[in-house]
């Protein structure tokens, strides 16, 4: 591939990481500023420092005391920089960065170990199917992570030993974190990874807009963006979320945070659907899933209306009685059972 980094690149980018974690406060910030600045050269540049990055990551979930004892040598070796210049410091970045370069690459076999999960499991749910999920990632008597899955949305879990990680393809779920500081919890979605230690949040993903909002605690949503050919690993944005707030991201791109009832994104699990100045097209999805028979808007401009309201999960019928009270259309039930939604 024409973008892809050399491996000296990618020691390159290492060595100013490793720094930027270790050495004292003046030389790690130059470090994180020289790296800023080398990314931004190139797409070339951006990958480098990207698999950079993950090699780095690998070090800190291998072993706390492994990571500890590069820590220790690195003060050790801050004290003999005083006296001898920066040729020990030097030596030790490059050893390091060493040990995650080529040296990572030949040894494959503790790479392999320490990449591969604990457990492994998916989750689907049907129309009008809601399932309790609880991980097996609570410490000592700690209860682990509890996942709700709305009806329609399937996932797939992988416990490592030094993460927690589930990839959403489509659907609603609320999750409710066991905290671990040592073994960071992360979602992925079609357009953005969320990051977080312990908290309670829903993500929704009906093939529209991805949107998180948190009831509880804090997390990092990094918005992937549209990936292209000519910057396919360029660096997400990253979004902090607090209680209250609700994130909608939009073809790759994030919209204004907003205070809202998070809660209200899962009050699907009390048998409710929420509605905020919502486009119909949206709105349907989310009420779809409770159907066997679709509802669907005949055109763009019907499913354009915003809909705001509360209404019965398992009613739908019962929507549709009252919609057109709300909205400008009429409704048409078709012979196979589905339902067009018509302007009026």
């Amino acid at each position: 591939m024409a973008n892809a980094p050399s491996e000296r690149m990618v020691e390159h980018a290492l060595t100013l990481i490793v720094q930027s974690e270790i050495a004292p406060p003046p030389a790690a910030d130059q470090a994180r500023a020289t790296l800023g600045e080398w990314l931004g050269k190139s797409p070339r540049h951006a990958a480098a420092a990207h698999e950079a990055h993950l090699r780095w990551s690998m070090l800190g979930g291998m072993s706390g005391g492994l990571r500890e004892q590069f820590q220790e040598s690195a003060m050790l070796a801050g004290s003999a920089v005083r006296a001898t210049g920066s040729r020990q410091r030097r030596k030790l970045l490059l050893s390091i960065a060493g040990l995650l370069g080529t040296g990572a690459l030949a040894g494959r076999g503790a790479y392999w170990y320490w990449q591969q999960p604990l457990h492994t499991a998916t989750y689907a749910t049907r129309n009008s199917q809601m399932l309790k999920v609880t991980l097996a990632d609570g410490k000592a008597l700690q209860e682990g992570s509890r996942l709700d899955l709305a009806p329609r949305s399937a996932i797939s879990v992988a416990l490592y030993r030094q993460r927690r990680s589930v990839s959403m393809s489509e659907g609603e779920v609320r999750f409710a974190v066991a905290a671990d500081p040592g073994r960071p919890f992360e979602v992925l979605t079609r357009q953005a990874r969320i990051e977080v230690v312990g908290t309670v949040f829903t993500v929704r993903d009906r093939g529209g807009p991805v949107t998180v909002g948190v009831e509880h605690g804090h997390v990092r949503v990094r918005v992937l963006g549209r990936q292209t050919q000519d910057a396919p690993t360029a660096p997400a944005n990253a979004l902090d979320l607090l209680p209250g707030q609700v994130l909608e991201i939009r073809d790759g791109q994030p919209q204004a945070v907003r205070q809202a009832d998070a809660a209200a994104l899962s009050a699907w699990r009390e048998g409710w659907l929420v509605f905020e100045n919502t486009p119909l097209a949206e709105a349907l999805a989310t009420i779809n899933a409770y159907r066997t028979q679709p509802i669907e808007a005949a055109d763009a401009r019907v499913a354009a209306l915003r809909l705001t309201g509360r209404f019965r999960a398992n009613d739908s019928a019962g929507l549709l009685a009252v919609l057109p009270s709300i909205l400008p259309l009429k409704v048409r039930p078709q012979a196979d059972g589905s339902v067009q939604l018509q302007a009026l």
